[in-house]
């Protein structure tokens, strides 16, 4: 009889775990890139590379930006090309929209902050210009620096002023991390 029981709580707990994993699987972000047919305050509606039209929800915490600058929707205008990051289920909600007009290509794009933390690759920042912090993984290159001399990512202390620059194929990938503490500005790149 407990042979039974522990077979039936074994099988419970793998498809529990299973179920989870699953989950955080849609919640990771995706990203995508295409232009803007229509945006309002809750939806964005979209061409992909495809030429296919489809839609997002825009929640009011959606980071909006055009050439790296925070805008509101109604400076997305149509035909601006845009790239997009969703997640939630279906990855049907956008959690980021960058557009372009003036700048030719995505590249690398810049955050300025303050580390909250770093746990391996992982790296936690609070934007200058920002409420919530945002997380980026250091990829295996990513070229750390601290007051200009190369540092480790485990030498990044929480308060301390950093710029993130960003990899153009993942959104949330860090390639050069810069650390000020005694110098009064970042180098000019």
């Amino acid at each position: 009889m407990s042979f039974r029981m522990i077979s039936v709580a074994s099988l419970a707990l793998a498809l529990l775990l299973g179920t989870a994993a699953l989950a955080a699987r849609a919640a990771e972000p995706v990203t995508h890139d295409g232009k803007v047919v229509s945006i309002t305050g809750e939806k964005l509606v979209m061409t992909g590379k495809d030429g296919k039209e489809h839609s997002h929800a825009l929640t009011k915490e959606a980071k909006l930006t055009l050439d790296g600058n925070a805008c509101l929707a109604a400076d997305l205008k149509a035909g601006t090309r845009i790239r997009v990051t969703t997640q939630g289920e279906g990855n049907t909600v956008v959690s980021r929209i960058e557009g372009l007009d003036k700048n030719a290509d995505f590249a690398s794009t810049r955050q300025d902050g303050k580390v909250v933390s770093v746990t391996g690759n992982k790296l936690v920042v609070m934007p200058t210009q920002g409420s919530e912090a945002q997380t980026y993984t250091l990829t295996t290159t990513a070229n750390v620096t601290c007051d200009g001399k190369v540092c480790k990512a485990a030498d990044l202390k929480p308060g301390l002023k950093v710029r993130v620059t960003l990899e153009s194929a993942a959104p949330y990938a860090a390639t050069r991390v810069e650390a000020i503490e005694k110098n009064l500005d970042f180098a000019a790149l």
